[in-house]
Order: C-alpha cells, then structure tokens, then sequence
C-alpha cells in the first residue's frame, strides 16, 4: 500500500489515518478511502519526497492545531476572503478568483475549470447547504430564477478564501450549515469516476446539486480536502500548482461524525 516508502516519523493513529497509494487516479483514492476508516489517500507516483514527507507531517493535523488554508501554503502566503450572500456576489466573487488564478499564470484551461469549481460550490453552499427547521433543504423546490432574488439569511452565507506562495494556489469554499458527510463524498466521487472510466457523462444522473460541484472540483484540483464540521461548517480545499498542473494526488475527507462503514 505505501509503494515502498515509509512512513516516517507519523505516529500509529496517523498511520491509520493516511493511506500511502503507489499509483492512483481520483477512483483509486475514493476507493481505498470507502474501504477504511482512514481520511486521506495520497497517490505518490512521482511526488518528491520531500513534498511527500510535508504532507506526511502537516496534512492530518491534530484539531487542537490551528490549520492554515492548506496544509502546504507558506504562512507568509496572503490570504484573501470573500463573503458571498446572493447570486450576484457570487457572480463577482467567481470572476475575482477567474482573474487572479490567471494574473499568477495558472494556464487558460485550469483557469477554466476553477472558475466552474468554485462557482458550482458557491451554489451548492447558498441554496443546498441551508435547511428548513425540519432539516429539509430549504431551496430545494425553487427554481433557478427565483433563487437568483434570494439573499443569504444570518448565518448562512458562504465564505471564499483563496492564497498562493507562488508554486501553488489555494482556494477554499465553506458554508455555516455542516451537512455534507463523508459518505455522501466518496460515494459521488466513486459514481462519478466510474461513469468517467466508461466514457458516460459523470453528471448526467446527478442526484442532488452537491454532486456536480463536489467532481469539478475534483477534477480542478491537484489535492483535495473536506473539512467536515456536522451542524458546523462544511470547508472544501482544492490545490493546484502554477509550474504544472497536476491531476488529483491527494484526497482527505476529514469527517467529525462517526465514521459509517460503506455498505456492500
């Protein structure tokens, strides 16, 4: 499992926790994570190591450790934040990052696809995240022209936050509500890999908005993380670097509810 390197110093629990892949693509790492309770998968195909070994260190943090925007990010990488309370700060706040991601040369094409990611996760945090007090999605029967009049009520805007230390970027979408589940990710992940490997549409039999912005991102990003607080925030991170673009390497869903075996 770990291709032959080590370890290192991480301890037992952090053994347990980081799973070592010699060669995996989005479906191997969302694989091997539904198999164990672990929270991240690391493909290490090329990855040198000393990057390797800092991930090894940095990635699955204790939580009483205060964590930067990725675990990776130079601490003097300036940090930029952006609240979004409607469509149309949405809107803005998706052509803000569009903009810097190119004025740093990230290449046309992932310029593109981040563009999409983020604008498809602000949605998700707006209008799929907030529920009603039954706990059912409160927007979930509203059509798209009336949810563009919507305006974010206390508590329940979404947040971007995005950095660079010039060998990467960093951008991060997170929402106050804490609903989306580890399972939830991994089994869209897995569904959507899987209908990529056949040559079908990933998102043609979407079942819900989450899923659609969850396999964007991950196609955008190098490295991937959920931060999954339940009933307190739902934070995703996504990765990539500027010199070249990398596909998903790194994958952790880091979930405070119990953690639910995957059903056979």
């Amino acid at each position: 499992m770990s291709g032959g390197r080590s370890l290192g110093r991480l301890q037992d629990s952090s053994r347990r926790s980081l799973l070592l892949l010699p060669d995996a693509d989005l479906l191997g790492l969302t694989d091997a994570l539904l198999q164990s309770e672990a929270k991240a998968a690391i493909s290490t195909a090329q990855l040198p190591d000393s990057v390797l070994e800092s991930l090894q260190l940095r990635l699955l943090r204790p939580k009483t450790v205060r964590r930067p925007l990725h675990p990776l990010l130079s601490p003097q990488a300036k940090l930029f934040e952006q609240q979004v309370c409607n469509y149309q700060e949405k809107a803005l706040t998706v052509t803000m990052v569009a903009d810097w991601a190119q004025s740093l040369g990230l290449p046309s094409r992932h310029v593109l696809a981040l563009e999409q990611a983020v604008d498809e996760l602000l949605l998700n945090a707006l209008y799929d995240a907030p529920r009603s007090p039954l706990g059912t999605p409160r927007y979930a029967a509203m059509a798209p022209p009336e949810r563009v009049l919507l305006q974010a009520l206390p508590g329940e805007s979404a947040w971007v936050r995005f950095a660079s230390d010039g060998v990467r970027l960093a951008v991060s979408v997170s929402d106050q509500m804490g609903q989306l589940r580890r399972q939830t990710v991994l089994s869209y992940l897995a569904r959507c890999a899987t209908a990529q490997l056949r040559h079908q549409s990933p998102i043609e039999e979407k079942t819900s908005g989450a899923g659609v912005g969850l396999f964007l991102t991950a196609m955008a990003a190098s490295e991937l993380l959920f931060r999954l607080r339940q009933g307190h925030c739902t934070e995703i991170v996504f990765c990539q670097y500027l010199s070249r673009p990398r596909p998903l390497r790194v994958l952790a869903v880091d979930d405070d509810a119990p953690f639910l075996p995957a059903s056979s």
